[in-house]
């Protein structure tokens, strides 16, 4: 029990009971007023007996009973409260939204008190995702630094393949990726500042600016929770809350460009003055993101070399969602043709008599030739097999294309492009420059030039 609570105590224990409904005849008991008496530490008994002698005007309805439950008030007292109050006449057909500032308030204190929160200027995790997609699991290690309010470092090496860093401040984003350094793609970039607003930390730091209404409730698991709706920050999105203690049990906002987000957070422990979710399953459109944390530091000593500006000027990024890949072979023919050339072999043979009388010489003589001609015809026209690689891909800015390269030689860098799978790219002079993994598992960069395009936005 707080001191605050203590002081209270007394002070309503020093004075009779009727005197406190006396001093004001005509006053109506309201839901505030057992909250007020909830937190202050009166007995169960107490509330219930200042219920039965005063006049009362309760709203029982199930949103409110609910912001009653989280504030603290027992069954007994909400037992009381649903006696003294007359059953309404006309069935509500909309439900009324309320203000749910103290529920809010509520969750945020079971992340630490205001000045704790206050005090908190940086956060380091470390953890190791699984991201279980329809192509296959993929296993990270990521660590995270956030400085509040707007710095976010954040270095991600899968178990195989590129692994990225993302650098965010106010001044200035940049992503490295293997070889490839490139601004942070826009998508990409809003959608880590929108959860980043929507976290407890952010959201108490900066209470004034949220605001917060009772959208009735959700049943998660075994616990029907208290559904918030709050807006602030230029963020909308929705807290799920456990009504016993309290806790946060997700948020869900819509992301961009992975559709709806939903963060469901478990395995609450302290670290320092606070309370961190160890445990996180995410779901949003392109599958789930199951989250173990190994280091959670608050507060930390901050290596000012994280979020220093990138050494060479960034390129803007696009990332390529391959809808369509095909492979067509072909051949190429260059130089030569049919080159014929003939011989002549063989020889003649003669064969004669003759007889010489005189001056005259009589005789006979005959000859067989055997001569053959020879012809060989040669194909000197040089073929090269080539691979067209094409594919219809969804770009991040807005547009599709199909983009193609030609394989000519077996250690070409030229590769298919999966269907399904997301790539890093930026504009070069010939094309798209793409970032990917080849068959010995190394990061290569290969040119894709783009053969037709399509804006999605027609």
């Amino acid at each position: 029990m707080t001191l605050r609570k203590i002081l209270s105590l007394l002070i309503l224990m020093s004075i009779p009971l009727g005197v406190i409904v006396a001093q004001d005849s005509n006053r109506i008991l309201t839901n505030t007023d057992i909250i007020n008496m909830a937190k202050s530490g009166i007995g169960e008994q107490t509330i219930i007996l200042t219920i039965e002698k005063a006049a009362t005007k309760f709203d029982t309805t199930p949103e409110a009973l609910i912001q009653l439950k989280t504030a603290g008030v027992s069954d007994a007292v909400l037992n009381a409260m649903l006696s003294a109050s007359p059953a309404p006449t006309v069935a509500r057909t909309e439900p009324v939204q309320q203000d749910c500032s103290p529920t809010l308030d509520e969750v945020l204190g079971t992340v630490g008190t205001p000045a704790n929160i206050a005090a908190v200027r940086s956060v380091r995790i470390a953890w190791k995702s699984v991201l279980n997609r329809p192509t296959g699991s993929t296993t990270l290690q990521i660590d995270r630094v956030t400085e509040y309010p707007d710095r976010i470092y954040v270095a991600m090496q899968p178990s195989s393949g590129v692994g990225a860093t993302i650098v965010i401040t106010p001044d200035f984003n940049y992503m490295i990726s293997g070889k490839m350094t490139t601004a942070v793609p826009a998508a990409t970039l809003e959608d880590m500042i929108s959860s980043l607003k929507l976290e407890p930390i952010y959201i108490a730091q900066h209470r004034d600016q949220y605001s917060c209404v009772l959208e009735g409730t959700e049943q998660i698991g075994n616990i029907n929770t208290a559904k918030l709706k709050i807006k602030g920050e230029g963020q909308e999105g929705e807290l799920n809350v456990d009504p016993i203690s309290g806790r946060l049990l997700r948020t869900t906002y819509p992301g961009i460009p992975s559709g709806q987000v939903m963060i469901d957070y478990s395995d609450w422990r302290q670290v320092g003055q606070i309370y961190g979710s160890f445990k996180r399953h995410v779901t949003n459109s392109g599958g789930t993101i199951d989250m173990a944390v190994s280091e959670y530091q608050v507060n930390p000593p901050t290596d000012v070399s994280l979020f220093q500006a990138p050494a060479a000027q960034t390129s803007p990024a696009v990332t390529l969602k391959v809808l369509q890949a095909e492979s067509v072979p072909y051949t190429v023919q260059t130089n030569g043709g049919i080159n014929t050339s003939c011989n002549i072999n063989g020889s003649i043979n003669a064969t004669g008599t003759a007889s010489t009388y005189g001056n005259t010489t009589y005789g006979t003589a005959t000859s067989t030739p055997n001569l053959q001609m020879n012809c060989r015809s040669t194909d000197t026209t040089v073929r090269w097999t080539h691979v067209l690689n094409a594919m219809l891909v969804q770009a991040s800015d807005g547009n599709a294309y199909i983009i193609a390269c030609d394989r000519a030689w077996r250690w070409s860098k030229c590769t298919p492009l999966k269907a399904g799978d997301t790539f890093l790219a930026k504009r070069g002079d010939k094309g798209f420059i793409v970032q990917s993994i080849n068959s010995k598992s190394k990061e290569q960069e290969a040119t894709y030039s783009v053969l037709q395009s399509k804006s999605l936005h027609d």
